[in-house]
């Protein structure tokens, strides 16, 4: 889908209290067919809520929720120029204070390939929830798309601090960038640490350890590889 393969689990946003019942109606049957997989039918179901309650003059807060929850079928559809568009109007209208959509925003541009505005968008939703491990992952990865190799190790180092999903992937990944730095002990430590948290499992820290231990610099750091999402084998 792109250099870095990105996966994501994007939570759609709740909240329908104070809504007129077709709205309400086309909000359920739209959160019903997304849980389904159904995107099509939810971003149907969600831009119909959404002409009505801009006509009822809904408040602007649910408003946001549902021009996310429209970024996120588009997003889930791969139609992410479109869903750029709706997660920027998601946070327009809360103000800047709306971190899933911040996230999301960075997950759609990443997806665009347009790591700039993705590592802004991450570093946006960081700033309103620090702590978020993922967020740190993927900032680490648009960063490393743009070959800022001191950036995304910091961000790989937060990712491991605040506890994400992909803390093995971010060991390998740190491992990469010290072995680049010729630091070839350190780097082998963390791969042994990526192997250890996944039972030997990430292909990558296995391959990376070995290049380690028996090549020398030049072929060791053409063999390098960095670990993408989902790439522990089963």
């Amino acid at each position: 889908m792109r250099i870095f393969s990105f996966i994501i689990v994007l939570f759609f946003a709740v909240g329908i209290s104070a809504q007129s019942p077709a709205a309400s109606l086309s909000f359920n049957t739209g959160m019903r067919s997304a849980a389904s997989g159904e995107f099509e039918k939810a971003l149907e179901s969600y831009r119909t809520a959404l002409t009505q309650v801009e006509n009822e003059g809904s408040r602007s807060g649910f408003i946001a929720k549902l021009h996310f929850n429209i970024g996120v079928c588009l997003y889930r559809l791969e139609r992410p120029t479109e869903a750029v568009k709706e997660f920027e109007e998601a946070i327009r209208l809360r103000k800047g204070n709306y971190q899933k959509a911040a996230y999301a925003l960075g997950m759609a541009e990443s997806a665009r390939e347009n790591w700039v505005k993705a590592a802004q968008a991450f570093e946006a939703a960081i700033k309103l929830k620090k702590d978020d491990g993922e967020t740190w992952f993927d900032l680490g990865m648009a960063n490393l798309a743009q070959s800022y190799f001191g950036k995304a190790e910091k961000a790989f180092r937060n990712s491991i601090k605040y506890g994400s999903i992909d803390t093995a992937l971010s060991h390998n990944n740190i491992g990469v960038i010290l072995a680049m730095k010729r630091d070839y002990s350190l780097a082998e430590k963390e791969f042994e640490m990526a192997l250890a948290l996944t039972a030997g499992k990430l292909a990558e820290a296995r391959k990376n350890l070995e290049y380690c231990k028996t090549k020398n610099s030049r072929e060791l750091i053409a063999s390098l590889a960095f670990s993408k999402k989902k790439t522990i084998e089963r």
